[in-house]
Formats: structure tokens, C-alpha cells, sequence
């Protein structure tokens, strides 16, 4: 008893991200937020995997690496579909958008492996293996979050429409990458609270994955909502034009 209440985090972020991933399998939106939905699902295999073999040491730090090697790579697609979600009604920006993003997270890559290498300090007792894999999930994670507020910030400026679906995942995924990139920095920076630290991430995650689970909707696909300047009508019009005269820049710039 005492073993399960020490992992109940654990365990309801498990059922509830399974109960997301069935959710979205039976109302189709697995067609539309794929990289949304391959991340949970790897997510919750690993979990369920490390559950089952959390007594095996060496088979759990495989499965541990392996999928959240996985996790970061699907995460740098999921940004990509955040962007393409924000700018569905401006293709010719999206393609711009992704194609300058891929670049960025090709070099947030390169810079998370050089932070592994000046990350020298490593606590005593602390696996050296573990230190350096969370330095660099860490930096990825910072930046797939700083990437993920700059779109909101977009949203913001520019009168973008979206789907009651699409407000709700950007938002949601912001609030989850925010709250992984801040517990993996203090879980390198204090490891003796490492438990209380993972809870911590493990109850924001729960948050989300409810969120999602209760307002991801069919019905949320035809419900439209603007983020920006929905108090300054005359304003979000001036920018509206703006936003569809860059688009019609960028296209014509792709048809030269």
C-alpha cells in the first residue's frame, strides 16, 4: 500500500493519458493533431513499460532513454503542428514558418549537445548517464517552450482564427512543456528533492492531459475563436490585412 500511494502520480498520469489516447482514437482527432497524439502515445507506452519493469534496472534505464529520445524528437514535430495549426489560413506563412523552425530546432540540438558538455558539475552519488540526458532534455524542452510563446505571442498581435481544439492544445501544451522544462532544471540543481520535484511535474501533466481529455471535442473542430485584439475590432481588421498581405508576399516569392 505504502509502494502505491508513494507512485500515485505515476499511476493516474498513466490512466488518464491512456484514457486521452482512447479519446482520440475514437473521436478521429488522432487524424488531426498526429504528432499531438504520438507523443501521448509514446508517452504512455513508456510509462506503462517502466511500470512493468521499474524493478529491472537495467531494462528500465533502456526503456527510459529510448523513449524519451523519442519524445524529444515527436516534440520538434509537435511544434512544427503547433505553427501549422496557428497559420492554417495562411499557408504560404506556414510553409515559410516551418521551414525557418526546422532550422531552429536543427540548431537547439546542436547547442542542447554542447550545453551537455559544459554542464561539468554533477552532485555526488548522481548518475552521470542520467545528469547529462536531463541537461540536454532540459535545453530542448526550453526551447520547444520558447518557440511554443512565440506563437502565442503571435496569436496575440496578429487576429488569427482557430479552432475552440487548436486554442485549447496550444494552450494546454505551453502550461506542460513549462512545467517539464522547470522541473527537469531543479531536479539537475537539487537531486536530493528529485522525488517532490517529479510529482510536481507529474501533477501538472494530469492537469493538462484532463483538460484535453474533457474539451477535445469533435464539436471543438467547428467552434472558431480569434486570440488577438478581440477588443479593438477596427485594429484586428488593420492586422488581418497585414497577416494576408505577408502571405501573398511569401506565395508569390514561392511561385518565382
Amino acid at each position: 500500500m505504502s509502494g502505491l500511494w508513494l507512485y500515485w502520480p505515476t499511476y493516474v498520469d498513466l490512466v488518464v493519458e491512456l484514457a486521452l489516447v482512447a479519446r482520440l482514437l475514437q473521436n478521429g482527432l488522432y487524424r488531426v493533431y498526429r504528432f499531438f497524439f504520438a507523443y501521448l502515445a509514446t508517452d504512455a507506452i513508456g510509462t506503462l513499460l517502466g511500470t512493468l519493469f521499474q524493478t529491472h534496472l537495467h531494462l528500465y534505464g533502456n526503456i527510459y532513454f529510448t523513449v524519451q529520445s523519442l519524445k524529444i524528437v515527436l516534440a520538434a514535430f509537435l511544434v512544427l503542428e503547433v505553427y501549422q495549426l496557428a497559420l492554417d489560413h495562411h499557408p504560404a506563412l506556414a510553409q515559410f514558418t516551418r521551414n525557418s523552425i526546422s532550422y531552429v530546432l536543427a540548431l537547439a540540438a546542436a547547442l542542447a549537445a554542447l550545453g551537455v558538455a559544459l554542464d561539468r558539475y554533477i552532485p555526488p552519488g548522481r548518475s552521470v548517464i542520467v545528469h547529462r540526458f536531463n541537461t540536454f532534455e532540459r535545453t530542448m524542452d526550453i526551447w520547444v517552450l520558447a518557440l511554443l510563446v512565440l506563437v502565442v505571442v503571435f496569436m496575440t498581435w496578429f487576429p488569427v482564427r482557430l479552432r475552440r481544439n487548436g486554442a485549447l492544445y496550444i494552450g494546454g501544451i505551453i502550461i506542460y512543456f513549462a512545467s517539464r522544462s522547470a522541473g527537469l532544471l531543479l531536479r539537475n540543481l537539487a537531486p536530493e528533492f528529485r522525488r517532490p520535484i517529479d510529482h510536481a511535474i507529474l501533477i501538472a501533466a494530469i492537469l493538462c492531459l484532463s483538460v484535453w481529455l474533457i474539451a477535445l471535442t469533435r464539436e471543438g473542430e467547428t467552434i472558431t475563436t480569434v486570440v488577438g485584439h478581440r477588443w479593438q475590432p477596427a485594429e484586428a481588421t488593420r492586422l488581418a490585412a497585414q497577416l494576408d498581405a505577408i502571405n501573398a508576399r511569401l506565395l508569390r516569392l514561392s511561385r518565382r
